[in-house]
This record gives structure tokens, sequence and C-alpha cells, in this order.
């Protein structure tokens, strides 16, 4: 067989909905400003991580990841930028008036791919394990990367969505502050799972 599509559906699909530094930012953003205003957010994670599975794809992920130099300045790199994340994130639930909020743009989104740990593990083990295997390599790897970025927009929507419900479900001062500081603690144990082996 060329092509594993049903396992790699499975893969993608559950990589794509459980928890991670996206779909935390996701979700905060959603309870925040909605589904319409988290489009550049969106569309920012969408286009990192579709470039990072072309470059896992092409093996170049495997080669920046293979040194344990580089692996080091990525954890450290992508922690420092988590626990920015996680402090934005915090504000969004904690600050009451919205044209206070600090936005996560397209630019901060895209950038963001490349400096998570979760991202690139993802990109590697798909890579590794679900590669189609036809004879033209650029199709190979337009196909891994496709179809694993299509599989992840529900996703997106899903946390999205979940934030958006809690935003008119929560509505106190003191629930959204422990929101807040829940969204933080979890954004911190993400950031602990990097460093976990």
């Amino acid at each position: 067989m060329n092509f594993n599509l049903f396992g790699y559906l499975i893969f993608a699909s559950i990589t794509t909905i459980t928890p991670g530094p996206n779909n935390l930012m996701l979700f905060s953003y959603g309870k925040t400003y909605g589904i319409y205003e988290s489009r550049k957010l969106m569309f920012g994670i969408f286009l990192g991580f579709f470039i990072m599975l072309y470059l896992s794809g092409y093996g170049i992920a495997k080669i920046i990841t293979s040194s344990h130099t580089g692996e080091l300045f990525l954890k450290v790199i992508g922690s420092l930028w988590m626990f920015y994340l996680a402090f934005i994130l915090s504000k969004l639930s904690t600050e009451i008036e919205v044209s206070k909020k600090p936005k996560i743009g397209f630019g901060q989104a895209f950038a963001q791919q490349f400096v998570n740990s979760k991202a690139w593990v993802i990109a590697i083990t798909g890579a590794s394990a679900f590669m189609p295997q036809f004879s033209n390599i650029h199709v190979n790897v337009f196909l891994f990367a496709i179809v694993f970025a299509v599989v992840g927009i529900p996703s997106m929507f899903v946390w999205l969505k979940m934030g958006d419900v809690i935003a008119k479900i929560i509505k106190s001062e003191k629930a959204n502050r422990i929101l807040g500081y829940t969204m933080f603690m979890l954004m911190l144990v993400s950031i602990a799972t990097i460093w976990i082996k």
C-alpha cells in the first residue's frame, strides 16, 4: 500500500484535538474575541504548521533536531515563548475591557509553530510513520502536509467554539480570573512536558 490514509487520519485527528499550546491559544482567543475575530490566529497556526509538515516531509526537521545542541536550543526558545504565551492567555481571561486585552496576531501564531515542541514531535513522527510512498517525492510531501493540515481545521474550530461557549457561561470577574490562572497553569504543564523524557 502506497499510503496508509486511514491510520494517518486517526493519528492526525488525535494529535490535533488534544490540548497543547495551539489549542490553548485558540480556546482563550475564542473566549475573548469569538470565532470571527480569531481568523488571523487560525491562519497563522495553519500556515506555520503546514510549512513545518513540509520541512518534516523533506527530512529537514529531522536534521535540525538530530543534534543535542539543536534540540536544547528548540527546548529553551520554545519554553520561553510558551511562557510568554501563558502570560498573554491569562490576561485574555482576566481583563474585563476587550479594548485593553492583548492580541496575538498572524505573525506570532505563525512563529509559535517553529518553537512549539509538540508540533515538531507530531510533524516528525507523522513523516516517519505515514509518509506516502508514491514515485514522486514532491507529491508525497504535499499529500502528507495537506491531509494533516486539513484534518487540523475542524480541531481548531472545536477549541475556538469551546472558548466561545465558555464566554457565554462565565460572566463574573472572579470566574474569569480563575479561568485565566487555569490557562496559565495548563501552559506551564505544557512547558514542563517539553523537558520530561
